[in-house]
């Protein structure tokens, strides 16, 4: 694997700048809306804007890099999401930010797509979850120091605005001048959803629920925790060990996963959730220690619970069915963090800040419930027929140019 890594060097530091740039600008808009005294719901709209762009960036961001190449779709939509990000500071109103925030989501779409399947084409199935690993551990590693980049400056002024801005520029440097060979791009075969849901309901609704789950946390934890009391820089602390949470528990879940019946690993990790989120609500405002504890096992299991529904689905489709049903996979996703921050923000509105809590509590105790029902309704995956378990940054959308394949087909549904 390290013979790989000088061909994929340039794509990986360009994900070292263009992550923390993302990551900041997401947190710093909830606590500058805080700030701007922005409603829950106008900031919940605003984050939904991301995913929503995000999602639409899914189904025409390949016709994009058919059309132009690797290179030049990462440029185009980099310097488009640099654009934004200053732009923010230019015009502080929620309405523009929603416009704004989805513009990014659709750039940053087309830029995932872009590094991840060019990073899938340059290796084989051996290596992919070595190089994969050292992906996620940039990528996520990048987002959580990206949140400390808000100690710097005052939220309140232009400067954080400006420093994602040239975080995001920056990236588009190693991508442009690199040597290495580009992909072909690659076309990928659409499927219904209805096809999807009728050979994996468990890991469709898991897919829409995390979506509704982690467009909350993402898009209104910070703007909660100023409400409930936390400074700046304990919402930067705060957000840093739930990334770091999602970092430290994906093997050793996927571990599990991998021996046991993956569908009981989804049960158990939607159950620590439920309890970390109920205690987090009981925390918030009180103890700031228990509450950064907590966060870190929050984050894991928020963090985790996506791969293992993919990792799930992939166990029940053919080989030739990968491509498209993990593409449809993340469309279900995308439109579940897009109405994911609308919902818990009217959950915010009604009970308070901390009830964001009590709403990612609320729908992953209803998916629990229909958890139970598949395991005891349902057939599983022989454990030695199962595709094995591998870390997704739940920003990804490369599965749908994704060509690696090489899963058992199975018929079983559940």
């Amino acid at each position: 694997m390290i013979a790989v890594l000088p061909a994929v060097a340039a794509l990986l530091l360009g994900v070292a700048f263009l992550m923390p740039g993302n990551g900041l600008q997401g947190t710093l808009l909830g606590v500058r809306g805080a700030i701007e005294s922005f409603s829950a719901i106008e900031i919940g709209l605003v984050m939904s804007g991301y995913y929503a762009g995000f999602a639409l960036a899914c189904l025409f961001g390949a016709a994009v890099i058919e059309r132009v190449g690797h290179i030049r779709t990462f440029a185009a939509f980099a310097s488009l999401a640099s654009a934004a990000a200053i732009v923010h500071a230019a015009i502080v109103d929620p309405w523009s930010w929603i416009v704004l925030r989805a513009l990014t989501g659709a750039c940053f779409a087309g830029l995932y797509m872009v590094v991840e399947s060019w990073l899938n084409d340059r290796i084989s199935n051996s290596q992919r979850g070595s190089l994969m690993a050292v992906y996620m551990i940039v990528n996520l590693g990048s987002i959580a120091a990206a949140q400390q980049l808000l100690n710097i400056s005052n939220p309140a002024g232009f400067e954080l605005f400006v420093v994602s801005s040239v975080l995001i520029s920056l990236a588009a440097i190693p991508v442009a001048l690199t040597t290495s060979t580009v992909p072909a791009p690659v076309r990928a075969d659409r499927m219904r959803f209805s096809d999807l849901y009728l050979i994996s309901p468990l890991g469709v609704m898991g897919a829409f629920v995390t979506g509704l789950a982690n467009g909350a946390m993402w898009g209104l934890i910070p703007l909660a925790g100023i409400r409930f009391g936390l400074t700046t820089a304990a919402v930067a602390t705060f957000m840093s060990l739930i990334v770091l949470g999602g970092v430290a528990f994906q093997w050793p879940t996927g571990w599990l996963s991998d021996r046991v019946d993956r569908r009981k690993v989804i049960a158990l990790a939607s159950a620590i959730l439920i309890a970390s989120s109920g205690a987090l609500y009981v925390v918030a405002g009180r103890d700031q220690n228990v509450l950064f504890a907590i966060g870190f096992v929050f984050g894991g299991m928020s963090l985790v619970l996506y791969p293992l529904c993919a990792a799930h689905t992939n166990d029940r489709v053919s080989s030739d069915q990968r491509v498209a049903s993990i593409a449809a996979l993340l469309l279900v996703l995308g439109v579940g963090a897009a109405v994911g921050p609308l919902l818990g923000a009217l959950t915010m509105e009604i009970f308070g800040a901390r009830s964001v809590f009590l709403f990612i509590a609320g729908i992953l105790t209803l998916f629990l419930l229909f958890a139970l029902v598949r395991i005891r309704e349902g057939e599983a995956v022989p454990v030695e027929d199962q595709s094995p378990f591998e870390p997704v940054v739940l920003t990804s959308a490369s599965t749908i140019l994704d060509p690696w394949v090489e899963p058992e087909e199975s018929g079983t549904s559940a």
